[in-house]
Formats: C-alpha cells, structure tokens, sequence
C-alpha cells in the first residue's frame, strides 16, 4: 500500500517529462497507460521491499522520511542509472551526463521514498497500537521493537559505498 501511494506521488513527475512511454517500453508497448501500470507495479514491489528492509526501524517520523530518501536515491542509482538502460537494451553509462539527464528522476525518487516512508509508518503504527490491544500481542511487540538509533546495516553501507565509488565513476 506504501509503495503504491509512494507511486501515485510519483506520477506527475514522471509525465512532466513524458517518461510514461519509456517506462511502457520495459513491457514491451509505448502507451502512456501501459506505462503507469508498470510503473505503479515496480513502486509496489520497491515498497515491500522497503517493508522488509525498515519495519520497526523508524521510531519516529523525521527517521522514517530520512531512510525513506535514502531508500529512494539509492533506487535511483540502481533503477534509473543502472537497471532500466540495460533493460531497454543499451549499456548503462556512469557519467556526469546521464546523472544530469535523470536528475528530474533523482527528485521524484527521493519523493517517492519520502511518502512511502511515510505511509508506511503511519501503517505500522496502526497496526502495533491494534496488536497491543492484547496483553500477548503486546509483549510479543515490545520484544521485536528494535531500539532507536538501530540502522539498517546493509543500506549503509551501500549508502556509503555510494557516496565514495559515485564521484569516482562520474569524474
């Protein structure tokens, strides 16, 4: 559901600079229709990834937007950048050109991550405020709430490696 809303968030940015028919392009069609269903299909599946990744990571919202962000450049880096030009059939080009040229991408990524984060959140604290209804339930919580300040020790260090290999690969 996160991941979906994160998408629909994403839309407008995508046919700002009419990326629908390129996006349809990964199905095999053109149509700007076919385009928005794929999209909001790998918005979905980026979502559960990202419930995977981060349930009971965030224990508040300023967190939560943070991996959410985080979340997203890093599907930027690996979609936008890498997965999709291969997909369509060309090399991927690690190049100050091709950063530029997606850099409209890079914010409706960060975007994206933000409002999935955000939802997200606010689903899974709905849901732990109706599990601790039951004193079972409640305890069974309590245990698997991961301490503040707790990261994600796999995004980090992608993160990091990021941030060193990226300057290096576009210079």
């Amino acid at each position: 559901m996160a991941g979906f809303i994160g998408g629909l968030v994403f839309w407008p940015q995508i046919v700002a600079v009419d990326g629908l028919p390129w996006i349809a392009r990964l199905a095999g069609g053109t149509s700007p229709a076919l385009g928005l269903a794929v999209h909001l299909t790998i918005s979905v599946a980026i979502g559960a990834g990202y419930g995977m990744l981060f349930e009971r990571e965030s224990p508040d919202w300023g967190a939560a937007i943070g991996w959410g962000m985080l979340y997203g450049i890093t599907w930027w880096f690996v979609g936008t950048l890498t997965l999709f030009p291969i997909w369509l059939g060309a090399s991927f080009t690690w190049t100050t050109a091709a950063a530029a040229n997606a850099l409209s991408s890079l914010l409706g990524h960060l975007i994206y991550g933000a409002v999935t984060a955000t939802v997200f959140l606010l689903l899974e604290r709905r849901h732990q405020d109706w599990m601790r209804l039951d004193p079972r339930f409640a305890a069974r919580e309590a245990r698997l709430q991961r301490p503040a300040g707790t990261p994600a020790p796999a995004l980090w260090f992608f993160a990091l490696g990021l941030g060193v290999l990226l300057p290096i690969l576009l210079s």
